[in-house]
Parts: structure tokens; sequence; C-alpha cells
């Protein structure tokens, strides 16, 4: 048991940085694709920002700075909720384009 406990940090340090890689190369492929539009160039910045944020913690344990923890879980969080709020709302969108109805277009006059 106390062998694992020992490994315990080299094995969240090589885990979160290889998570993270993987899902900044997955968020990349998607923000630079050319076929996708709005909404994938937007689930594309949050994926990298999991990638980031899971290599910041890495980082944190490798370097024992409690202050990077703080700040990657921060930021992290805030960017993520943002991008998950957009991302929510643009998906509500597209299922009920009824409830649009009322909203005035772009070419429509101000009263």
């Amino acid at each position: 048991m106390t062998s694992f406990i020992s490994l315990f940090p080299e094995l969240a340090i090589v885990l979160g940085g290889v998570c993270g890689l993987i899902s900044i190369w997955s968020g990349m492929r998607r923000l630079l694709s050319g076929k996708a539009g709005t909404l994938g160039r937007i689930e594309g910045f949050r994926l990298v920002v999991v990638g980031l944020v899971l290599i910041g913690l890495a980082s944190a344990i490798l370097w024992q700075a409690s202050w990077l923890v703080v700040l990657s879980l921060g930021i992290g969080f805030v960017e993520i909720l943002e991008s998950s709020a957009v991302i929510a709302v643009w998906k509500w969108g597209r299922r009920n384009p009824s409830r649009r109805t009322g909203l005035p277009s772009l070419g429509d006059p101000v009263a």
C-alpha cells in the first residue's frame, strides 16, 4: 500500500499531463477544422481549456505550487462555465426555433 501512496504524485502528474494533452489535441482539431461551425469551435475551445486546467494541475503537483492549483482551477472554472452556458443556449435555440419568433431579427428597424 505504501508503494502506491509514494507513486501517487508521479502517477497524477503523468495522467494529468497525458489527459490534458489529449484534450488540447482534440480541441485544437475542432477549432481548426474547416467544416466546424461556430458551435464546434466553442466546443473545441472548451476542450482546450479543460486540457490546460489538467496540465496546470499536473504542473502544480510537480512544482508543489499551491498558487498554481488555485489559478488553474479558478480560471478554468470560469471559462468552462461561460463556454458551457453559450453552448447550452446555442443548442436550446436550435431545438426551439418557434420560441424565437417574437425576437427581432438583424434587419428589423428599431422603433
